[in-house]
């Protein structure tokens, strides 16, 4: 009994560090909870724009790790999970393009992808109404601004880093139980959505998704 007992303890000294199941958001909750946030923004500011779909990846690590993306010159997301589904990392990063003219096309596709942006971010939140979590927009547009442009808090099993720098923003969510050798995300940038939400339950006009005094450097 004290061999079986000895070789049990010495498999638990053995397991790493990753071993151990995370907690945390789901990548399944997450983009369900994407689309519910494409549908209030919808709502709320009379928007007609289309989920986004994030291409998939497996790990060749043979960790079981997946990686989602979407990868453009204004709107970058990248997610990585665990082989449960945890997720590990979430960035969103945000680029305003040079010369952007107000009421220009550049312009409005500048501001749909803001409006996703918003979505991708609300998504992390667990809360189970869309109007909750767009509560976690209007803090991290309020801390980036008294901040100058840097912003962080804890969210749950996450830490969120939000940096601006010129005409780029970065959301970053690090699961806090993920080992820093294995963080696998490099930072970007999003960009502070709007300063002053219309109401609680609205969601900023597209004159408010980026000002240039608060976001375009």
């Amino acid at each position: 009994m004290q061999r079986l007992l000895a070789l049990a303890l010495a498999l638990i000294l053995l397991l790493p560090a990753t071993a151990l199941a995370l907690t945390g958001q789901r990548y399944e909750t997450f983009n369900a909870y994407y689309k519910e946030n494409v549908t209030f923004i919808n709502e709320n500011d009379n928007r007609h724009l289309l989920p986004m779909v994030l291409s998939q990846t497996q790990s060749q690590q043979a960790d079981g790790r997946m990686y989602y993306e979407i990868i453009g010159d204004v709107l970058r997301v990248t997610v990585t999970t665990d082989q449960a589904g945890i997720i590990e990392a979430c960035e969103i990063r945000l680029t305003a393009p040079q010369g952007m003219a107000y009421g220009s096309s550049t312009y409005t596709d500048f501001a749909i992808s803001g409006y996703h942006s918003y979505a991708f971010l609300m998504a992390m939140d667990v809360s189970a109404e869309p109007a909750q979590r767009y509560t976690l927009v209007t803090d991290v547009v309020e801390g980036m601004r008294q901040q100058d442009g840097l912003y962080t808090r804890q969210l749950g099993a996450y830490t969120l880093t939000c940096t601006r720098e010129n005409n780029t923003a970065v959301l970053t969510f690090q699961n806090n139980g993920v080992v820093q050798e294995t963080a696998p995300l490099s930072p970007d940038e999003t960009p502070t959505p709007s300063d002053t939400p219309a109401g609680e339950d609205a969601v900023p006009s597209e004159e408010d998704v980026v000002s240039d005094e608060e976001f375009v450097g």
